[in-house]
């Protein structure tokens, strides 16, 4: 009895910590060092803010649905929300209407698959749509570790270079605006896209090298498994809320990257989005590399000294490494993946 007591009186003091750190926070405006403590804190930026109670909005269908929004708001986020979205979308739709012109002067407007053949014919042959530039894959800092703007698709608009998560994101978005079918799909550290044919089945582009591709050409390219791809975390299609859910991620990885802290923003972008997904694969990551860094943090001023907050912490790392090794996710590093796009584009 005495041990059930004492089992009861920790879980109700685990439950207090847990409480306090999903209803206070801690705003500070400077990188001064903190002390480590169970309330979670975070940089006081309101365009962040903001921007992730939009997304939270329309991931639970309380506002319309809309990937181009949701790529402005990170975007806008991320430049302390002095972007102009009125220009950012008449960018989008000046391609949008050369495109459906292409369209009409062709006259394949019958097909169900014009917005995508459209769209392959811009992205991939230098043509009078594109100012005679096609796009093409660009290596520098593809991760955007130095620099989230090289994830951006105002950059791929403006150099005509971008890599697998603004590709894919920019076609996504004009074949929206087009009336178009497509999809995105993620195979490991990867991004590609999907559209249904004339024919009824399923096309994969491939936009890092300008090529359509087989299910069989990604699973061999990045060695994904068969419990992954049963599981749907590989070669699957998104739906709208898991593009939102994808952005929402992409805003907290934004916000990482910008302050160089892996503080209670971007585990609070990743615990939004698992309450709908909870085997959302990006969401799951992200915390889990939360988790992780705070680990690291309190070993490094605490020692060895366990807590109530340090057994939470340890706890919810390994609740999502189990979760991910039982989807069957994987992962590449940097440079793995750097030689399989290499690769990709010397065999096609």
């Amino acid at each position: 009895m005495q041990k059930i007591i004492s089992l009861i009186i920790l879980l109700l003091l685990v439950t207090s910590k847990i409480t306090a750190m999903s209803n206070d926070t801690i705003y500070y405006d400077c990188r001064e060092k903190l002390s480590f403590d169970t309330i979670p804190y975070m940089m006081k930026d309101q365009a962040f803010l903001d921007g992730l109670n939009e997304l939270q909005m329309m991931l639970n269908d309380e506002k319309h649905y809309s990937l181009k929004r949701a790529e402005y708001i990170v975007e806008s986020a991320y430049s302390g929300g002095k972007m102009d979205y009125e220009k950012f979308c008449y960018d989008i739709d000046s391609i949008a209407y050369i495109l459906k012109r292409f369209i009409e002067v062709n006259n394949i407007r019958q097909y169900k698959t014009a917005p995508n053949f459209a769209l392959f014919e811009y992205f991939t042959k230098p043509s009078p749509m594109n100012g005679n530039k096609a796009f093409s894959y660009d290596f520098e800092d593809f991760t955007g570790k130095n620099d989230f703007r090289k994830l951006f698709i105002t950059k791929v608009m403006d150099t005509h270079t971008g890599q697998c998560t603004s590709l894919p994101l920019y076609y996504k978005i004009l074949c929206d605006e087009l009336g178009g079918q497509s999809s995105l799909a993620f195979a490991p550290k990867h991004m590609y896209v999907k559209h249904i044919g004339e024919d009824g089945k399923w096309v994969n582009i491939e936009l890092t090298n300008g090529h359509f591709v087989r299910d069989e050409w990604q699973i061999q390219t990045h060695g994904i498994s068969t419990e992954a791809i049963r599981n749907g975390v590989f070669l699957t299609a998104l739906s709208d809320k898991e593009n939102i859910a994808l952005m929402i991620t992409q805003l907290g990885k934004a916000y990482q990257q910008k302050y160089d802290s892996w503080d209670y923003f971007p585990l609070r972008c990743a615990e939004e989005v698992l309450k709908v997904l909870p085997n959302f694969c990006d969401a799951l990551v992200l915390k889990l590399c939360v988790h992780q860094q705070l680990g690291y943090d309190y070993l490094n001023k605490e020692g060895q000294v366990r807590t109530h907050h340090s057994d939470y912490n340890c706890a919810e790392f390994q609740r999502m490494m189990n979760t991910l090794d039982r989807l069957g996710y994987s992962q590449k590093t940097d440079e793995e993946y750097k030689q399989s796009v290499e690769k990709a584009l010397k065999d096609i």
